[in-house]
């Protein structure tokens, strides 16, 4: 029987890539409608305060879903299927309740939990941002089904399900905006992402009946609580994620020391920042981590140190000409992107200052989302944990002294320093517990294209200087023609990633997608 190409590390990346561009795509018209019904106002402000908490808490829930689950699942189904979908029931109803029960919790504590960020601003303010955040509490415990359901197609080597069901969510709200953004106002966002969510819910439960059979009404009990939420492993990951998704948080707390719009354009800024990583690097992380699982399980060392290689590689090569493309050319994308309606030219040129910030360490957090679920795989979920409480830290402290002279670009500098420790303290662990040899291959492979990117664009600008006069014309020449340069470098010094390349071609010849 041929292997699915969607079950290699190779073919599942870009598989799940070339879906999630679709689904980032959505999601980039999504902002972009956003942009132009809002821009910078203070209403949008306000919305992102009120949304920022439940947000988080979903997205933790998510991480929380495949960083246990997975592990575990694939542990305990290697010796016994039926104790492995046994337990799978147990979970799916432990997150359900849990979800519920953060969600009355937070409705009980809302107004206190919105009063802690706004506790300068005016009562309508204060009343708009509860609203928005209640709203948005519905969503939780379907969001705490939905990691949970995707965790296990994904051990299935299902990816595709999961990046699929993303794309109910951003249609629901472009759809619901576009008729109902007039008469509704900033409310009908949380109101299509909870509409999103709900249908993401159903379309996930019906592709998990292949692998599994849900009988809600036998699976509860005190033991399944003393099993999959009192043991320690899963409350280390909850500290885990709980802490690393604060930096939203932390950067909502200093509402009342920016600049108005300031919160808006750190997330115009980051949206643009996050999009290469959410596409790319969770495609290879997606990918990788039940991959690198099976082998650490099977004792493979040669294979474990094979995969964590090529995810390196892999991921400098896609990300290192995005920094220089964010860095030099962000002000072209966000003014192609966002500049239209209520965003202005001034909005641009905040937006862009925010994203320079944040891209020094682009190639950095990329890596590092992907070193992230090998700590998992091979069960040092602790020493993760102390890396995520260090960067929270350093982020929490390098606001503190940084916003008052720099308002939201020192928000965004505390992230990206925060962003930095964490690749550097995770890449030494990591180098150390699995005894790779290599260990200067991220700075050898990050001197060859940060070289490859510098000559590329100089090149690249000689070049448009000749052929165009000035404007968006020229830019856009440059970002072409850089690119190019860049890949035609690659074949020249025959890298690696061109052998690699190689290899996923004619696995797309020779292989299904399924």
């Amino acid at each position: 029987m041929n292997q699915k190409f969607t079950s290699t590390i190779a073919g599942a990346t870009i598989f799940i890539s070339v879906i999630g561009l679709l689904s980032r795509g959505l999601g980039f018209f999504r902002e972009m409608i956003f942009a132009n019904n809002f821009g910078l106002e203070k209403e949008f402000d306000l919305y992102l305060v009120g949304a920022v908490l439940p947000i988080t808490i979903n997205t933790v829930i998510l991480y929380i879903g495949q960083n246990f689950f997975i592990p575990e699942f694939q542990k305990i189904s290697s010796t016994n299927l039926e104790e492995a979908q046994r337990d799978f029931k147990k979970s799916f109803i432990t997150f359900i309740a849990a979800g519920t029960f953060i969600s009355l919790l937070l409705f009980l504590t809302g107004d206190f939990i919105i009063n802690f960020y706004m506790h300068s601003a005016t009562s309508a303010s204060r009343e708009t941002a509860t609203q928005v955040f209640n709203i948005f509490l519905l969503t939780i415990p379907f969001s705490a089904a939905i990691s949970v359901l995707s965790a296990l197609l994904q051990t299935f080597y299902e990816f595709k399900y999961p990046v699929i069901s993303l794309l109910f969510l951003n249609l629901s709200i472009i759809v619901l905006l576009l008729f109902f953004s007039d008469r509704f106002g900033i409310y009908i966002i949380p109101v299509g992402y909870s509409v999103g969510t709900i249908l993401q819910f159903g379309y996930l439960l019906i592709k998990s009946r292949k692998f599994i059979t849900l009988n809600l009404l036998t699976q509860a009990g005190g033991y399944l609580l003393s099993k999959s939420i009192l043991n320690s492993s899963i409350i280390i990951i909850i500290l885990i994620e709980s802490i690393s998704q604060l930096y939203s948080i932390f950067d909502r707390y200093f509402y009342a020391y920016i600049t108005p719009g300031g919160i808006v354009s750190l997330n115009y800024a980051y949206i643009i920042f996050l999009l290469p990583i959410s596409i790319f690097s969770t495609s290879l992380a997606t990918a990788l981590f039940p991959k690198i699982t099976q082998a650490i399980n099977n004792s493979a060392s040669n294979e474990v140190e094979r995969i964590y290689n090529e995810s390196i590689s892999v991921n400098i090569l896609i990300f290192m000409p995005m920094t220089f493309l964010f860095f030099y050319f962000g002000d072209i994308i966000i003014k192609l992107v966002f500049e239209r309606g209520k965003f202005l030219a001034e909005s641009t040129t905040i937006t862009y200052t925010a994203l320079m910030c944040y891209t020094v360490s682009l190639v950095f957090y990329s890596a590092y989302s992907v070193l992230n679920k090998i700590f998992y795989s091979i069960k040092l979920a602790k020493y993760l944990l102390a890396i995520t409480i260090v960067g929270i830290i350093i982020k929490l402290a390098f606001s503190f002294l940084l916003v008052g002279e720099y308002h939201q670009y020192g928000l965004a500098v505390s992230t990206t320093i925060s962003y930095l420790l964490f690749f550097i303290m995770s890449y030494l662990v990591l180098n150390k517990k699995l005894k790779i040899k290599n260990k200067s291959l991220f700075i050898k492979e990050f001197l060859i294209h940060f070289s490859n990117c510098s000559i590329s664009l100089l090149t690249a600008s000689i070049i448009s200087d000749i052929l165009s006069s000035g404007g968006i014309l020229r830019e856009l020449v440059i970002i072409v023609l850089f690119l190019l340069l860049f890949l035609l470098n690659l074949v020249l010094i025959k890298h690696k990633a061109i052998v690699f390349l190689n290899q996923v071609l004619q696995q797309l010849n020779f292989k299904t997608i399924a």
